[in-house]
C-alpha cells in the first residue's frame, strides 16, 4: 500500500523544504498537488482522490484494497433496486461490449475548499457524473494512516448508500473475507446506515469466496428460498450455494474458464452430483449482475416451481 505524505508531515520528520524539493526532482516522490506527495506505485485512482481533495472511498477505495467490487453503471443510469430488479441488463457497458470507466468515489471534508480537477491539480474541479463526492464530517486526511483510503467502515458506509444492496453485502462479505474487518464490526456499521439497511449488514457471511456468490444468495433468499453456503457434498466436494437442499449453484468467474483441468474437474463434480439426484446451474458473474431475470427463472424451474 502506497504512502502519502503532506508537506507539514514530511516537515515533522526532520525534512526540510530543499530535502523535499530534491526527492520531487530525483523522483523519490511525486507532487500530487500543492502540499501533498506521494511515493512511486500508488493505485492510480486513490492518486485522483487526493489530487481532488480528499480520499479514496466506496468502490474506489474497496477497488485499491483488493475487495471484490462490483462494476459501476453507466453515467445517467438508473439502479433499480431489490431482488426483481433486472439492473438494467449490461449496465456499465457501452456499444461492443466494452466497459465504461468506473466512478470515482471520493470522501471529501464538509469544510474543504479548493477542489481541484482528479487529473490536473491546476484546474478547479467541476461537477461531473464520473466523479461522486462523500461530504462527511467522518474522514480526516491525516487519520488514513497515509494510504487516503477511507477507514473501512466508511468505505462500507458510503458504498452501502450508493449502490443497491446485494452489490454493498457483496463487497462486505469480501471485506470479512479478507479479514479487513470483523463479524463484530457489524453492529457498528449497522448503527452508521438507515434502520432498513441493518438486516442486510447483520446478514453478511464472511465464508464466501466472491461477490457474486453474496449476491445469489441475497437475491434468492429475498425470494423466500433456503439457501446454504460453501456446502461440502460426500462424492462431491464443496460448492458454492445450495438452495433448498437439492439445487448446487456454482458461480463461475471468467479466469476459472481458461484451465482445462479445471474445466474436467468441473464437469466430473457435475456428474457425481447429478448421479447422487442434485441438480447444478453454473452462473457466470456478468448473467448475475447483468441478467439476474434469466438465472432466476432458471433457478425456479431447476426446482419445479
Amino acid at each position: 500500500m502506497s504512502v502519502f505524505w503532506t508537506t507539514s508531515e514530511l516537515r515533522g520528520r526532520g525534512r526540510s523544504p530543499r530535502q523535499i524539493r530534491r526527492a520531487v526532482e530525483q523522483t523519490v516522490i511525486s507532487e500530487v498537488r500543492k502540499g501533498h506527495f506521494v511515493v512511486p506505485g500508488a493505485h492510480v485512482d486513490v492518486v485522483r482522490a487526493v489530487r481532488l481533495g480528499g480520499v479514496a472511498t466506496a468502490t474506489t477505495a474497496s477497488r485499491a484494497l483488493g475487495i471484490w467490487t462490483p462494476p459501476d453503471p453507466p453515467p445517467g443510469s438508473v439502479i433499480r433496486r431489490g431482488p426483481r430488479a433486472p439492473h438494467e441488463a449490461r449496465a456499465g457497458l457501452v456499444p461492443g461490449g466494452r466497459r465504461e470507466p468506473d466512478r470515482l468515489h471520493v470522501a471529501v471534508p464538509r469544510n474543504a475548499s479548493r477542489l481541484r480537477d482528479p487529473d490536473d491539480a491546476s484546474t478547479a474541479f467541476k461537477p461531473t457524473s464520473r466523479v461522486v463526492l462523500h461530504w462527511t464530517d467522518e474522514v480526516d486526511l491525516r487519520g488514513t494512516d497515509r494510504t487516503r483510503i477511507a477507514p473501512v467502515l466508511l468505505m462500507l458506509k458510503h458504498a452501502f448508500l450508493d449502490r443497491p444492496p446485494e452489490h454493498a453485502l457483496a463487497m462486505l462479505d469480501s471485506a470479512l473475507h479478507l479479514r479487513h474487518l470483523r463479524m463484530e464490526d457489524l453492529p457498528a456499521l449497522a448503527s452508521m446506515l438507515p434502520d432498513r439497511l441493518e438486516p442486510v449488514v447483520l446478514s453478511a457471511d464472511g465464508r464466501a469466496e466472491s461477490g457474486t456468490e453474496s449476491i445469489v444468495r441475497f437475491r434468492l433468499e429475498a425470494r423466500g428460498l433456503r439457501v446454504e453456503i460453501i456446502v461440502g457434498l460426500r462424492g462431491v466436494g464443496t460448492v458454492d450455494l445450495l438452495v433448498e437442499g437439492r439445487l448446487i449453484i456454482e458461480c463461475d468467474g471468467k479466469e476459472f474458464h481458461d484451465d482445462d483441468e479445471a474445466f474436467e474437474r468441473d464437469r466430473t463434480r457435475d456428474l457425481n452430483s447429478t448421479r447422487q439426484r442434485y441438480r447444478t446451474l453454473r452462473a457466470t458473474w456478468f448473467k448475475v449482475l447483468f441478467e439476474w431475470l434469466t438465472v432466476e427463472e432458471a433457478v425456479f424451474a431447476a426446482l419445479g416451481r
